[in-house]
């Protein structure tokens, strides 16, 4: 029997420990994380020690060596985020110390995720090829490049296949991947982006010990706001060094000390603001991936290593568009397995879904936006080409299952796959989807039935006479916030408030109003909180002093200058939850 899709969170408050001032809010925050204020003070010299990872300095050096040789550099990247400011700093630091014998090449989301053949046959005189975010199993181009006599460079995050799974890594000349089995860095975590700044700042050292006939410039500003927003974008755990690397960026970013990145915050409504690892992720990183996803993404590339105001307007404009088009489609998507869904409810542990008429660029987005909001599971969502006869999909999982290893137990009916333990990309033969899911539910049975009810952790009790501007301030200090180091979540039992009001375009947002004046906000929440069942009532019978359990966070309404609370879930949450 499958669990209720839209069931809601069964939250577990991870400290009992009611706090008496705004001191003990953090201290009862940092300890829930494992962390102390040391783990917030690293600083970008502490970054050092990661440039052993396996293969770093050796690829720096070989790549110097065909530098000053003024070989020809091609650079292949993946067409999301993390792949394209990988591309970017790569590009800006060839650029910046005069090196113009390279060429940079994104694929289309058309030739799918990896090497594109192109790359390797339109340049048979490059002497040396780098794949940014992507490369690990990418077997036959970097075998054909290496052939033709050239050297090549990965530098990819995603998993390395062990010897036993059947996959082989590519064999390339140097691959810099802290997943390697071989790699003794104590910090596996990196995106592509922070792997190429320390690449980048290797073959700095590099260049500098050959004392070779070139400049060697300081890895700042733009390279760290390039940097910050491809790791907060991949959805990469923001500790340790993603968060020095994240931390750093944003000061940059905030410095307007990168141009292009300006251009396209202004472009979402963001001139001005104090900008958070929450605007990178919801704002500047989709209307960069949205070019790939959509489009082509050459135009978010030519954008960020462009230094001319008009052009950097125009193509600002231009993702902005792009961004548009990828909302209307992700919406399309996601309006339509809901009504499949509404039509015919799931009854197993996993969903695998596919059409013809979703764009294969915009699967993914959708794919967590179902498992968000219709469907808890691991999640598969397929773009059919009918005429080729193969559909490529995207893979979103549920904290507990590993969707990279649950590929790996496909693999024989998959034609390319990759990825990692939370989200995957995959192609498969349209007439292989049916079986495929068969299989996708036999391996989750094998799961623990727990991990397919949603949870949500919440950090501790707070009273609503500690939330003020003090409190704000002392929580900011704690950004960026992501995975590993998630934005404080907050319970509040038996709220009572004033009045509720229902308002919005569609009427799906609700707002509550409390007598100290706070105002708490829940996105989409009318709809969500009239559906949910259970113990719960239906908030329009809810009136003036009408008692309710919450679970918040908390922000700053910078236009009434006062905190702003916003609701993640509203009802009799713990009457009857030992959680």
């Amino acid at each position: 029997m499958g669990q209720d899709m839209l069931a809601r969170p069964r939250w577990k408050i991870l400290n009992s420990r009611l706090p008496a001032t705004v001191s003990d809010v953090i201290d009862i925050i940092l300890h829930n994380r494992n962390l102390d204020a040391a783990a917030f003070a690293g600083e970008l010299k502490d970054l050092a020690e990661h440039l052993c990872i396996r293969g770093m300095s050796e690829g720096a050096g070989l790549l110097a060596k065909h530098m000053a040789d003024c070989d020809k550099i091609v650079v292949v990247a993946d067409y999301d985020c993390d792949g394209i400011t990988s591309a970017a700093q790569m590009a800006l630091f060839f650029q910046e110390i005069g090196y113009r014998c390279f060429e940079v090449v994104i694929p289309s989301r058309r030739e799918g995720y990896g090497i594109p053949e192109r790359a390797i046959s339109d340049n048979p005189e490059a002497k040396v090829f780098i794949a940014l975010d992507c490369g690990t199993l990418d077997f036959e181009p970097v075998r054909r490049a290496c052939s033709m006599g050239a050297d090549f460079i990965v530098i990819d995050h995603h998993e390395v296949p062990s010897d036993g799974s059947g996959h082989k890594h590519a064999p390339a000349t140097v691959l810099i991947n802290p997943k390697h089995p071989d790699c003794g860095s104590s910090f596996k975590e990196f995106c592509a982006s922070g792997l190429t700044f320390l690449f980048l700042a290797a073959l700095r050292q590099a260049l500098r010990s050959m004392r070779a006939a070139l400049p060697c410039p300081q890895l700042g500003g733009k390279f760290l706001a390039l940097a910050a927003t491809g790791t907060v974008a991949d959805l990469v755990p923001l500790v340790s060094a993603n968060r020095i690397l994240a931390r750093s960026g944003l000061r940059n970013l905030n410095a307007n000390s990168f141009a292009p990145l300006s251009h396209l915050a202004a472009g979402a409504g963001l001139a001005g603001k104090t900008l958070t690892a929450g605007h990178i992720g919801f704002y500047l990183g989709p209307r960069i991936n949205a070019a790939g996803r959509v489009s082509e993404g050459q135009i978010a590339y030519e954008l960020l290593t462009s230094q001319e105001p008009a052009k950097l307007a125009r193509l600002a404009a231009e993702l902005e568009e792009l961004n548009g088009q990828r909302r209307a489609q992700e919406e399309k998507i996601v309006g339509e397995i809901a009504s499949r869904l509404a039509q015919n409810p799931p009854t197993g542990r996993t969903l695998v879904l596919g059409s013809a008429g979703w764009r294969p660029g915009v699967v993914g987005i959708a794919a967590s936006r179902v498992q968000q909001d219709l469907f808890y599971a691991p999640v598969v969502i397929f773009s059919i080409d009918e005429a080729a006869g193969i559909a490529r999909g995207s893979a979103r999982s549920i904290p507990g299952f590993n969707i990279h290893h649950a590929l790996s137990l496909c693999s024989d009916l998959l034609i390319r796959w990759g990825g990692h333990k939370a989200a995957a990309g995959l192609t498969i033969a349209a007439e292989r989807i049916e079986e495929f899911a068969d299989r996708m539910e036999e391996i989750a049975r094998e799961y623990p039935a727990q991990i397919f009810v949603p949870r949500g952790n919440v950090d501790l009790e707070l009273p609503l006479a500690l939330v003020g501007p003090q409190l704000v301030e002392a929580l900011d200090d704690l950004e960026p916030h992501g995975i590993g180091n998630p934005a404080p979540v907050f319970a509040l039992r038996g709220a009572r408030f004033n009045c509720a009001k229902i308002f919005g375009k569609e009427q799906n947002h609700l707002r509550l109003e409390f007598g100290n004046g706070l105002e708490a906000i829940w996105w989409r929440g009318a709809h969500r909180f009239a559906r949910a069942g259970g113990n719960n009532k239906n908030l329009s019978g809810s009136g003036p002093g009408q008692a309710q359990d919450m679970i918040f966070r908390i922000g700053w309404n910078t236009f009434r200058k006062k905190p702003a609370l916003e609701i993640m879930d509203l009802g009799d949450l713990f009457a009857s939850r030992s959680e």
